[in-house]
């Protein structure tokens, strides 16, 4: 049979283009799995019978410890052909009469027709099909080796003398070190040295993967007794380090994490007797300012001798922008020049918080401004919005808009989506030459920014918003405002509806049922069936999505005066029934509703409503939820989707609706009998 009948279009060459440097070092951004990801490590070289292969137009990387080999062009240099399935994601490796077949993000391939697994499938990376060396010798029947301190993979290059290729890529032998602290600096404003203490000498180790916002180092064969995450660390640079250890093929390593405020220079040594790596920031120094107005921009750049790292925000009340270098120190004046401006008001130098340089601009009202750095120089640009007449009062949250054209405020519209993270107030008419239009970038702890646009005759403000909040618009004179209120300022009673799981958690499951869909389905029916009862229902989703449970917790204690999860249950075969979690809050209290009394009346309905096996009101203390709430919060584990008689009841939209019934009952109980505030 001719095979090559049986392929599709040849392989396709890559269309991203990557920026490569070969030799000690392969600096590159690299794609894959939908994401990018900066690349930083020590070139790979590459040996076909005993001659280097020079990379064409990607090199071999290391991800995640394994070396990742491109392979056409490998393939092509030992004499196969190449084809790939675009339909299947296939790709073919033919040698004389054998043919192999690879699927990619597959762990299954097929040689000759026969089936063989692989322990890491191939890869995309950068549109070029990358595979594990170990894959790579497996199915060709290739005699690889590894040899170490020349970090070369050698292919059918005979006896080199060298070992078999480990799964950890530096040089050196690997050890038995444990990390076992890391020394942080002393305090903000000294020297901001980091070290990582070991016990025994470290011998291989690499920095990878590395971009601004993090520093990523390699523990090869080294364990750890470090903390998982630490966020106390005395520096305006490290925000927060992150350890983990991980296995290859039974061999540890350890990585270590540091999350970085922005880009800083930095240098990683290691002392003499190898049991410390230490990393030291340089203190970077502001020498040079210059303003000028050039094509509508207030164009502000600051130059140092080094990465700035900076952040850049907006004040209000006066408006300001604020940029803050950390680990720095200025050779400015005080004062900052600004007659050449126009948008750009004041600005000033202060040196005051120890190893940190502040500027703020104070600037006009409705402008915007971006920032980057470049050539350690921080260039930042003022520019005016589209918009005009109107302040927002962030202390107050609170916009105001100049009575230029009357409104009529009792026709204006009010559309809340809460679930996407925005709020529509819709005025009666067209004001866009009143207030213009685009986007007035708040960024305040409540509202991010407002978009303003105007569209089929009337005018929309849209308030992209950090919390779940209430609008309302009044005539105030020489204004109308429009203010932004918690919920709770507004509705005497508001309960946060979870249902539990969503999204990449399903949660449990059990005949042939999922908890994150039931959990959905009667929060829904809930929901309806509060309607009209003076309780206003927020729900953290009303969809198949996935809220962290820390940003579940943190909207029932922002905007909530209750919280109710729904949750199944999972056990045993023969477990049953029905049974409602609490935990006790440092803030209960004789005085109003708590999570105690709120799981007793749930739970006392549930039963009553649909007779189930009464399992109790328990106290539960490992529920995040629960724990990270200070409103009454509980979670009803409806039944047991593992139980069979259980999960016959809960496939029932009849039983669906007792249940959703017997939910809302309680909570109006709850609510009515005891005091919320």
């Amino acid at each position: 049979m001719n095979w090559k009948k049986l392929l599709f279009t040849t392989l396709a060459l890559g269309l991203l283009s990557a920026t490569t440097v070969y030799g000690e070092q392969v600096k590159m951004d690299l794609f894959y799995n939908g994401k990018h990801h900066a690349y930083a490590a020590k070139e790979v070289k590459i040996s076909i019978g005993g001659k280097e292969m020079v990379p064409k137009d990607m090199p071999a990387v290391i991800i995640d410890g394994r070396t990742m080999l491109p392979m056409r062009q490998i393939a092509q240099e030992l004499g196969c052909e190449v084809n790939w399935n675009e339909a299947a994601k296939q790709i073919y490796v033919m040698r004389e009469n054998d043919i192999v077949v690879f699927t990619v993000d597959s762990k299954t391939g097929y040689e000759n027709g026969q089936e063989f697994t692989m322990d890491v499938p191939a890869t995309i990376v950068n549109d070029r099909t990358m595979l594990p060396v170990r894959a790579l010798a497996d199915a060709l029947h290739l005699d690889i080796k590894w040899d170490d301190p020349n970090r070369t993979v050698y292919i059918n290059s005979g006896d080199t003398g060298t070992k078999d290729e480990p799964t950890t890529p530096e040089s050196g032998q690997t050890t038995a070190a444990t990390l076992t602290g890391i020394q942080m600096p002393s305090a903000k404003d000294a020297e901001q040295i980091f070290t990582i203490q070991a016990d025994t000498p470290i011998e291989r180790y690499e920095k990878t993967f590395v971009d601004d916002q993090k520093i990523v180092l390699d523990f090869y064969g080294a364990k750890s007794s470090l903390s998982g995450e630490i966020t106390k660390t005395n520096s305006d640079i490290v925000t927060g380090i992150r350890t983990a250890v991980h296995e290859n093929n039974g061999n540890p390593f350890t990585r270590v994490v540091f999350d970085l405020s922005g880009k800083k220079d930095y240098e990683v040594t290691q002392s003499a007797d190898k049991k410390n790596i230490t990393i030291s920031f340089s203190k970077t120094t502001v020498d040079k300012i210059s303003a000028v107005h050039n094509q509508n921009k207030d164009i502000i750049t600051i130059s140092g001798t080094g990465s700035f790292g900076a952040s850049v925000t907006m004040t209000s009340d006066p408006q300001k922008i604020v940029v803050t270098i950390p680990n720095c120190q200025s050779n400015l004046n005080d004062k900052i020049n600004t007659d050449e401006l126009q948008y750009v008001l004041d600005g000033k130098v202060d040196t005051s918080k120890g190893n940190v340089v502040e500027m703020a601009f104070d600037v006009e009202d409705l402008v915007q401004y971006s920032y980057r750095e470049e050539n350690q120089s921080l260039i930042l640009e003022v520019y005016p919005t589209t918009l005009k007449n109107m302040r927002y009062d962030k202390t107050a949250n609170v916009l105001y808009l100049d009575k230029k054209d009357k409104i009529d405020t009792g026709s204006v519209k009010f559309e809340d989506h809460y679930l996407d993270g925005y709020f529509d107030v819709i005025l009666p008419g067209d004001y866009e030459s009143a207030y213009g239009y685009g986007t007035y970038d708040v960024k305040g702890t409540v509202v991010e920014k407002i978009d303003v646009s105007t569209k089929n005759g009337s005018t929309t403000f849209r308030f992209q918003q950090n919390r779940i909040s209430v609008y309302q618009v009044t005539d105030e004179g020489d204004s109308y405002a429009i203010r932004v209120k918690n919920p709770k300022e507004v509705y005497d009673k508001v309960l946060l509806l979870d249902a539990g799981h969503g999204g990449k958690d399903p949660g449990t499951s059990g005949n042939g049922m999922l908890e994150k869909n039931l959990n959905l389905t009667i929060a829904q029916k809930v929901e309806q069936k509060l309607q009209g009862s003076g309780i206003k229902v927020y729900m953290t989703r009303n969809s198949d999505v996935y809220p962290e449970n820390s940003t579940r917790a943190k909207t029932a204690n922002d905007v909530a005066d209750l919280m109710v999860s729904i949750h199944m249950n999972s056990g045993p075969e023969t477990a049953n029934g029905t049974e409602t979690l609490y935990q006790v809050h440092a803030n209960d209290n004789g005085a109003r509703l708590t999570s105690k009394q709120l799981a007793e009346i749930l739970q006392g309905k549930m039963v009553s409503a649909t007779g189930n096996t009464n399992r109790g009101a328990k106290l539960w203390t490992d529920v995040l939820i629960l724990n990270r709430t200070t409103v009454p919060a509980v979670i009803v584990e409806v039944i047991f989707i593992t139980n069979t008689g259980d999960a016959l009841k809960i496939s029932n939209p009849t039983y669906q609706d007792q249940v959703a019934q017997a939910i809302a009952d309680g909570i109006k109980e709850a609510t009515g009998k005891y005091p919320l505030r």
